[in-house]
């Protein structure tokens, strides 16, 4: 009898690929979602520098901490829609400073800004903004407003934000990671003390709290939230609850909340004009 023999192929697994764009760039692959965070994002940007550009003329600028390629495709459709920085460079800044530390990202953000708005004075920062917030030469004077847009709660210290608002005029739109990034990973947080959420939220007074009073992760989450925000009041903004936004999957479960905040409450009175007509179309009655 010929002796069997038995042969094993080994595929090599390639490395995935970002997905590219109808342009030949890198894209960031979305879900539907990411239309409702971008709609207020782009909002704001248009009562803010039409409200602000006659106090502030020649002085209003834009940073983008966590950019991205400039383009995102939207996962089952296809369909490629501008990402924040192209969407902000609609509006008339007078500096832009975007800050992407991926190579290929930051690659096709340079080509896309450069053949949407070659005329505007852009700085793109490559690099982790953690690491490069201070060397990007950020105004002392003017008017900032910062899109902070992390992917989960690993990719931002709450030292950055420190960095970024000391001694300076700027509101800040933060996407809060509650669901995906706090949510549902709050149990491998909670056996990590100085990890990934103690340094997004810049302290961990929840844990003390968690400690002598066990609770839900309903509560253990808004007492996160709560904290969060309490470190940007002591950064003297002008935090307030009730004006979070929510964004959730079409299944209704949260992925993160939109956290505004200014140290001017005229910034709080243009967010909630922003937040009068939703994503789709609703009207908001407005809170008592």
């Amino acid at each position: 009898m010929a002796e069997e023999r038995c042969v094993i192929r080994v595929t090599k697994k390639m490395p995935q690929r970002d997905p590219l764009g109808n342009d030949g760039l890198v894209v960031r692959d979305s879900g539907d979602w990411v239309k409702e965070k971008l709609y207020y994002l782009e909002r704001y940007l248009d009562i803010f520098s039409v409200g602000m550009k006659q106090k502030w003329r020649g002085h209003l600028y834009y940073v983008d901490l966590f950019a991205g390629p400039g383009k995102c495709r939207i996962r089952g459709t296809g369909e490629e829609i501008d990402g924040s920085p192209l969407i902000a460079l609609k509006f008339n800044f007078a500096k832009y400073f975007f800050f992407e530390s991926d190579a290929a990202s930051s690659h096709a953000l340079t080509k896309r800004v450069k053949g949407t708005a070659p005329e505007k004075d852009v700085k793109i920062v490559h690099g982790n903004c953690n690491e490069t917030i201070g060397e990007a030469g950020l105004p002392q004077s003017g008017l900032g407003l910062a899109f902070i847009d992390p992917t989960g709660v690993s990719p931002l210290a709450f030292g950055t934000i420190r960095r970024l608002a000391w001694g300076r005029k700027m509101d800040l739109i933060i996407n809060f990671h509650e669901g995906m990034g706090i949510r549902m990973n709050i149990h491998q947080h909670a056996r990590t003390s100085g990890g990934a959420l103690d340094s997004f939220v810049g302290s961990a007074r929840w844990r003390e709290r968690l400690k002598s009073a066990p609770a839900s992760v309903d509560q253990i989450c808004s007492e996160i939230t709560g904290e969060f925000q309490e470190n940007l009041r002591g950064l003297d903004y002008n935090v307030v609850d009730r004006d979070h936004i929510p964004v959730k999957t079409d299944q209704n479960v949260l992925l993160y909340y939109l956290i505004f905040a200014s140290k001017d409450e005229r910034g709080n009175d243009f967010w909630r004009k922003v937040k009068v007509i939703d994503a789709y179309g609703q009207r908001k009655l407005p809170l008592a």
